[in-house]
């Protein structure tokens, strides 16, 4: 699918993998497979001027920044504008499915970061410290769903899921998925910052969220739900 085609109504049984899928589906509301697109639907929503607050709800915490000592990609990434950041999104130039939210900090976009990630495999936690420092911006890390309710963004908000989230197995499309109640208690526990967010992105994630049924279940749970929450009837 051509990055960023409108697409409601969306029927969530029909979805396969496929690393070129972003669709928006309401206004504000973005639907990728590919986490790595998450970075471009924020900066088409993005208005000039504003440093937002990303709260990032997901498995892994997609923190790395392959942008580190390449000064020439680097220079490339601040000049691009829409066009050549999906380019380069496409093409997979240090902008992939781990490494979308150090480039957003790059270029400007964020002021906070605020992760709720269950991955705990002795990586990096978040992102780098000195690039927060240099950018400043801040980072904190959520243990639990009340606190991120709890949170209160001091600027416009970015709410970016991941449904990996809500599967514990480790393996490529292997599921072990929360249940369905536990996966509507999390929305409905961030419903306050899912109405309020300037932008909602969901990644389906393929393969991490389980089989391929789990994750069309997933995304037939989750989306028409934030849908719903955000005032748009879902398909």
């Amino acid at each position: 699918m051509q990055p960023g085609k409108l697409n409601l109504p969306l029927d969530c049984a029909a979805l396969v993998p496929d690393d070129d899928y972003l669709a928006q589906l309401a206004p504000g509301i973005w639907l990728m497979d590919n986490h790595k697109w998450a970075l471009l639907a924020w900066e088409r929503e993005r208005v000039v001027g504003h440093r937002y607050v990303l709260l990032h709800a997901d498995f892994h915490w997609d923190g790395v920044d392959d942008f580190a000592s390449e000064d020439a990609a680097n220079a490339e990434l601040l000049a691009a504008d829409v066009d050549a950041l999906a380019a380069m999104t496409a093409d997979e130039k240090y902008i992939r499915f781990d490494s979308f939210i150090a480039p957003a900090v790059r270029r400007g976009l964020l002021c906070e970061v605020h992760f709720f990630c269950k991955e705990d495999d002795g990586n990096d936690v978040g992102l780098d410290a000195d690039l927060c420092r240099n950018a400043g911006v801040q980072q904190e890390f959520h243990v639990d769903a009340a606190s991120l309710a709890a949170l209160q963004a001091k600027g416009p908000l970015i709410y970016d899921l991941c449904l990996d989230l809500f599967n514990r197995a480790d393996d490529l499309f292997e599921g072990d998925v929360w249940p369905d109640t536990d996966v509507l208690a999390f929305l409905e526990a961030t419903q306050a910052q899912i109405v309020g967010a300037d932008v909602v992105t969901i990644s389906l994630s393929f393969g991490y969220s389980g089989t391929e049924e789990d994750t069309r279940h997933l995304a037939q749970l989750v989306v028409p739900r934030i849908l719903e929450l955000r005032g748009h009837a879902a398909a």
